[in-house]
């Protein structure tokens, strides 16, 4: 099973909505820190439609894959672009600081996103860097790497 599946799986079974866009890292499922997934979900319901959360996540995974694994860059580019799309399709009725604090929980999901995909692929380095690295080659793959 492959990381985003284990991703979407978890994400689903805590009703939140976290769906994947692109088949990720392959890991067995006792590669995950569950109660950390499940502790920085926690209270996020309704800031992002499953499809923003989904691509938080891939911009999370592409950073951690990119400081974990030799050979994964990050695309700035990419990365700047997915992001502002998600930042700009929020809510139009917010008052300037709730649209703030919409800002401030998506920042916030995205660096909680990539410290625990870190930890997850530090853990297990060897088998996260061959998957990010076969996913890279993959031209179908949508990733955030160059």
């Amino acid at each position: 099973m492959n990381m985003m599946n284990i991703l979407r799986s978890t994400f689903a079974a805590l009703a939140i909505g976290f769906a994947a866009t692109a088949a990720h890292a392959q890991a067995a499922d006792d590669f995950r820190i569950d109660d950390a997934w499940k502790a920085a979900l926690e209270g996020n319901e309704g800031i992002l439609t499953n499809k923003q959360q989904a691509v938080v996540t891939g911009i999370a995974y592409a950073a951690a894959a990119a400081l974990l694994c030799d050979g994964i860059d990050i695309d700035a580019d990419k990365v700047a672009a997915a992001t502002t799309a998600v930042l700009a399709d929020g809510p139009k009725d917010l008052t300037d600081e709730e649209e703030l604090e919409r800002y401030t929980n998506i920042m916030l999901m995205a660096g909680t996103a990539k410290g625990i995909l870190l930890a997850e692929g530090a853990l297990h380095k060897a088998d996260f860097c061959a998957n990010a690295t076969k996913e890279k080659a993959d031209d179908q793959a949508a990733t955030f790497w160059k």
